[in-house]
């Protein structure tokens, strides 16, 4: 088994007989806890801001992230040649939140709560995220694009046939999202969140929702921006949704967040385009015609059947909110 660099070792202050490597991992037991050793392809810039968040949430209350270690001389991470590795702060007997346990999928909607309760106040960090109209706006372009595409050619493949047949009525959704936010002042409020620096995690995924000790944690901030928060909760309703029976109903995961961190009186308005906007067609979308084939793989037309057929159920779920 490849060890780890006693250079790591040393720069953590690593004393520990027990080090295993799994998956690519180093996995240790220290006096500061179980702890993650690995190397990251992030730029240590990039190390260096998360680290700065991951304190500055500890500080004002939440703790609940994968903390960085630092190394003797300070700095979240050592570069060795061209690999840089991390150390992060990795609880015992932790599993990722599975969508279908609703008790789990309560805690994740109250602990992003928490999270976006201190998450705010440091603009200077992170990127600001583009607004959400001008990104819908991008999407029907991309899918007026691809619409030319298809139709392009002797001959059109099942996915082409299939895309052609529900593109317009996505595009009238797509126009519906932006008239909504727009009429709502969406502009206002993303200027609002830009200028008190409200943090959006983005990457809410099972396995960035780890569950140790009765306390769901957020982890892996790498793709976090300022922006409004209600993205980050129409992400979660979004994922729940693929990834479940959708047994709880939208109204109760709200009601969840809104007990530890209240929503603003517009939130419905806000949420209803951020969560109907077809998100998932979209993706495939890109995924097929970015690089046009003259034959279709089956895993492209099973996803797209799949999401067609959900459509129906989707739209009645965001409906109860």
């Amino acid at each position: 088994m490849e060890k780890l660099s006693p250079m790591v070792q040393e720069a953590f202050q690593i004393n520990s007989r027990r080090i295993r490597k799994e998956k690519g991992r180093y996995w240790c037991d220290t006096p500061s806890g179980h702890m993650c050793v690995y190397i990251t392809p992030e730029p240590t810039e990039a190390i260096r801001t998360q680290h700065a968040i991951k304190e500055q949430l500890a500080e004002n209350g939440f703790p609940w992230t994968d903390r960085f270690q630092v190394t003797a001389t300070g700095q979240p991470f050592i570069t060795i040649g061209r690999e840089t590795y991390v150390m992060v702060r990795h609880p015992y007997a932790r599993s990722e939140t599975d969508f279908d346990n609703d008790v789990e999928v309560v805690q994740a909607f109250k602990y992003l709560a928490h999270f976006h309760s201190v998450a705010c106040g440091m603009p200077q960090l992170l990127p600001c995220a583009q607004p959400m109209p001008e990104i819908f706006a991008r999407q029907m372009a991309e899918l007026a694009q691809a619409g030319k595409q298809a139709r392009r050619g002797p001959r059109m493949s099942d996915f082409d046939v299939s895309f052609i047949k529900h593109a317009a009525s996505y595009s009238e959704i797509m126009q519906d999202c932006i008239n909504r936010l727009t009429q709502i002042g969406y502009g206002a409020l993303h200027t609002q969140a830009v200028s008190q620096g409200t943090i959006c995690h983005n990457s809410l995924k099972e396995e960035n929702l780890p569950i140790a000790d009765g306390v769901t944690y957020l982890t892996n901030f790498s793709e976090a921006t300022i922006d409004i928060q209600l993205a980050d909760v129409a992400a979660l309703i979004r994922r729940y949704a693929q990834r479940s029976t959708k047994s709880i109903p939208v109204s109760r995961l709200l009601e969840v967040y809104d007990a530890v961190k209240p929503l603003p009186a517009e939130a419905s308005d806000i949420l209803y385009p951020l969560l109907i906007f077809p998100w998932a067609f979209m993706k495939i979308v890109s995924q097929y015609y970015s690089k046009k084939r003259n034959w279709t793989p089956g895993g492209l037309i099973s996803r797209m059947d799949a999401i067609l057929a959900e459509r129906e159920s989707y739209e009645k779920f965001v409906e109860n909110m």
